[in-house]
């Protein structure tokens, strides 16, 4: 092969790695919890209109978690609620969730207590609990109910 090839082959490889990387970070679903529970001394929302990306907003009562399943990795979060004074505030913050989490999960009541605080704040990794994961695991699943009556038969 001459040289002029090589580098046509490593150029096509570089540019297919290139794009396979892009396309992943892009594409990359996460699902974002919101959380309207209270949290330490913060008590929860009344009632809260939530909407994540465009895709269409939630209201939360006190106690609710609802989740916004989204792909990317920068998404737009605004937050609409109304305090004691039945006045109405909206939040808009832009949440960027690291590349390998798939579920990261918003306090909203700790959003609305510091608007302007970093994101680590309010923002929390999640990880589901390990006691269902482990449940589901042990569960034995019964195929055929019969199955026992027709090897007993058999002797």
């Amino acid at each position: 092969m001459n040289k002029r090839t090589l580098l046509i082959r490593g150029g096509a490889i570089l540019a297919l790695l290139v794009v396979s990387v892009f396309l992943f970070l892009v594409g990359k679903s996460h699902s974002v919890l919101v959380d309207n529970k209270a949290v330490d001394d913060l008590p929860a929302l009344s009632l809260v209109e939530v909407e994540v990306n465009k895709l269409g907003s939630l209201e939360l009562t006190p106690r609710d978690r609802d989740k916004f399943d989204v792909t990317g990795q920068r998404h737009s979060l605004t937050v609409t609620y109304t305090d004691q004074m039945w006045e109405e505030h909206v939040i808009r913050r832009t949440i960027k969730i690291p590349l390998m989490q798939d579920m990261v999960m918003v306090l909203l009541p700790v959003l609305v207590a510091n608007p302007d605080a970093d994101q680590s704040l309010w923002l929390e990794l999640y990880e589901p609990p390990t006691y269902a994961v482990t449940m589901a695991e042990e569960e034995e699943v019964v195929t055929d109910d019969l199955a026992g009556l027709v090897t007993d038969l058999d002797m």
